[in-house]
């Protein structure tokens, strides 16, 4: 039977350390491989093995915060390879990690899937810069030295096409545990105020803060709930305290699922107002719980949400089209209700 290695740059804790949500889903890919292992870095500066069923998690230590050193670290995969006799290759990254796993593949001539999550990558095969052309040639190597490439949709495959990526491309799209979201929104009545919320990291792709002063342009009185936490939390909140609107805003750092499931479907409007996006799960997570979503055109987002079918459309951090795009869904319960 097949023995695959999966390389991530994340950081992750021992299998018998707790329960975590990308462990269930390596549970489910490990179905039908002999043996499934994942390389990736360990929340210390240790290397650690553990082993559960069939998954075996080879982390080496992390060095630092950001990810970009697993480039260097994600080398002890050539003696993973050789010590489990590993037969397939599954990158999360094409850059970080990903470009280590294409020179394993070559080496060992064992096939190679690549993922693409983020919409830098096209960011990099279009620069002209010197950090963006270095960016570019690891992205295409890893590209042409895999049989599959992994896109999240329609929109994702075009650019990778556009681009000149002619290997097999095969779109899996984010996907929802209905176990976890359901039941769906049924009352599209709303609330006084108007319950606004958006799950996402805090970070500067998020825009969180201009959607906070941006919303201060509508004519309603509104409580938006951010669910996420990160680096720029603190900035959120001495925003709020400056502007004395900190009963307007609830910041959420980390919550069950299904606690978060709640909470987002007794909001009235969930808003996706990112500046540079992939195609987020949380969007995904919003529709399949039946919510009435305003989201940016940013991204890959089109390739799933399209202008008044399944969404509102509007442009980054545009005040006005935000207030607009609020205002026809609190004066339209039908379209609320159809979205």
């Amino acid at each position: 039977m097949a023995k695959l290695l999966h390389i991530s740059g994340n950081t992750y804790p021992p299998l018998d350390k707790k329960e975590h949500h990308t462990k269930r889903i390596w549970k489910e890919l490990a179905n039908g491989f002999e043996e499934y292992h994942i390389l990736a870095r360990s929340e210390d500066n240790k290397y650690r093995y553990s082993k559960e069923g069939n998954i075996h998690l080879h982390l080496v230590p992390r060095i630092t915060r950001k990810s970009k050193v697993f480039f260097f670290s994600s080398f002890w995969m050539f003696y993973l390879i050789k010590k489990y006799k590993i037969t397939h290759l599954l990158a999360q990254c094409p850059i970080v990690g990903g470009f280590t796993t294409a020179l394993a593949s070559r080496f060992y001539k064992i096939p190679l899937m690549v993922e693409i999550h983020g919409e830098e990558y096209f960011r990099f095969l279009r620069q002209d810069t010197l950090y963006g052309k270095i960016n570019s040639s690891i992205i295409r190597f890893t590209f042409n030295t895999a049989q599959k490439i992994r896109s999240l949709n329609s929109m994702m495959t075009q650019k990778l096409r556009q681009y000149g990526i002619k290997k097999q491309i095969v779109e899996i799209p984010n996907r929802v545990n209905l176990k976890i979201f359901t039941p769906s929104k049924e009352d599209y009545i709303l609330h006084t105020p108007l319950q606004l919320i958006s799950v996402g990291r805090f970070v500067k792709e998020k825009d969180y803060l201009n959607l906070i002063k941006n919303l201060e342009a509508i004519s309603i009185e509104y409580h938006l709930t951010l669910i996420g936490g990160g680096m720029l939390k603190k900035d959120y909140l001495d925003y709020l305290e400056e502007e004395k609107i900190k009963n307007k805003v609830t910041l959420i750092d980390w919550i069950e699922q299904k606690d978060m499931v709640d909470v987002i479907r007794e909001s009235d409007i969930y808003i996706q107002s990112s500046i540079s996006e992939g195609m987020p799960r949380t969007i995904v997570e919003a529709m399949a719980l039946k919510m009435p979503i305003i989201s940016t055109k940013v991204g890959s987002i089109e390739g799933v949400l399209n202008h008044t079918g399944n969404s509102i459309l509007i442009g980054s951090n545009s005040k006005e089209q935000i207030a607009q795009a609020i205002d026809t869904l609190v004066n339209n319960i039908n379209l609320r209700e159809s979205l």
